[in-house]
């Protein structure tokens, strides 16, 4: 773990027994930084993060944003350690350059994941890069990331996987595209619309246009590409909507109370198999195929801020999931349906084997961390009400 000096570690272990005293040696039966230090000792020398935990390979960059906002969030994040991850994921941002097939009319855009044109990774680390505080030499380079993600919007306000027609919209990355262009359009710049494109403000209602018209009437949910009800789409759904829709206060919180009282009624279901394939596509060059999977006891990470009781049984029910399945050094995606799912590149089946992955690892201990914050909040706040 030389990547990170001694001073870096002991803030992550004062942080780390601070939230001991609380709740998760109780919650996870060993003290927390037992569980954060195998995914802080996943880091790569170029302090980008790997897929699985415990076995080197290439860092990936919306991996490392993931497991970035984590630690932030988790207050595990010392001020080196935030830039060094920093100074990774600047040094994958890649400028689409004239000529380049199909994107000469875009030559000075830039983004993540170049070669899959992927949305998610551009979205996930400009999300994390503005969340966690970068202000330094490239933050110029914010406002080309969002001209990235705005070109890449579909006709109808969706976002696809890749930037490809042939891609089927995913209401998750619609979802996430709109959260990432809002915290941006906050910034001096970032946000800025040079003449003749399209404003940001504008691509964020599209976008919650389209999540408002997809919701199926009848159930109340929302579904997947292939018309599943969906507990992946139908929060995300109902958190960008919460978060980014400039509509009527009240209009939102009926959208939202509906939702949630949906949701609660098909609980049991199989809306809360552990993981679902949310967004799929092909790559634009090699037109191999490629799906992005949602880890569903994550979503209380959405729950919380959606304003969901702590106790409730849509926040509790992958909470205990999330204590029951960890594995040593964290957690991996489980396996559901057909071998055809649980990948995120398909050639790639490292989902199912057992192995705890990065990603999954950063947001359970996140949502874990999350609801001990709420809890202690709900609690203090119970007790206030009853003097």
């Amino acid at each position: 773990m030389d990547i990170w000096n001694d001073s870096d570690l002991a803030f992550v272990r004062e942080r780390a027994h601070g939230w001991d005293l609380h709740f998760s040696a109780a919650f996870w039966g060993t003290p927390l930084y037992n569980l954060v230090e195998p995914l802080i000792a996943s880091f790569n020398q170029d302090c980008g993060v790997p897929k699985q935990i415990g076995v080197p390979s290439e860092s990936l960059p919306e991996t490392t944003a993931t497991v970035l906002l984590a630690l932030h969030r988790m207050g595990l994040l010392s001020p080196s350690m935030r830039d060094r991850v920093h100074g990774y994921l600047w040094s994958t941002h890649y400028a689409v350059s004239a000529g380049t097939t199909g994107d000469a009319v875009y030559a000075e855009n830039e983004c993540w994941s170049a070669a899959s044109r992927n949305v998610w990774a551009t979205a996930a680390c400009l999300w994390a890069l503005i969340a966690t505080g970068y202000r330094g030499p490239h933050e110029k380079r914010y406002a080309h990331a969002v001209r990235w993600l705005i070109d890449a919007q579909d006709e109808d306000g969706a976002w696809g996987f890749s930037r490809d027609s042939r891609n089927p919209p995913s209401l998750f990355l619609t979802a996430v595209c709109a959260y990432t262009l809002r915290l941006a359009a906050q910034l001096d710049g970032a946000g800025g619309e040079a003449a003749g494109q399209r404003p940001v403000g504008d691509a964020v209602e599209a976008a919650t246009r389209y999540l408002r018209r997809t919701r199926h009437r009848r159930s109340g949910l929302w579904r997947t590409g292939a018309g599943e009800p969906d507990a992946t789409s139908t929060v995300m759904a109902l958190w960008a909507i919460r978060w980014c829709d400039t509509g009527a206060a009240s209009d939102n919180a009926d959208l939202i109370r509906h939702g949630l009282r949906a949701l609660t009624r098909a609980l049991g279901t199989e809306l809360c198999a552990p993981s679902l394939e949310i967004a799929v596509g092909t790559l634009p060059d090699s037109r191999e195929a490629i799906a992005l999977q949602s880890y569903t006891p994550a979503l209380p990470l959405a729950l919380l801020q959606l304003g969901v009781d702590p106790f409730h049984e849509l926040v509790l029910r992958p909470l205990d999931f999330l204590r029951t399945s960890r594995q040593p050094n964290g957690w991996e995606f489980p396996v559901i349906g057909n071998g055809g799912q649980g990948r995120y590149i398909k050639s790639v089946p490292y989902v199912g084997t057992g192995e705890p992955l990065t990603f999954t690892t950063a947001l359970a201990l996140q949502t874990a961390h999350a609801w001990h914050r709420r809890t202690v909040r709900w609690s203090i706040e119970q007790h206030m009400t009853r003097r």
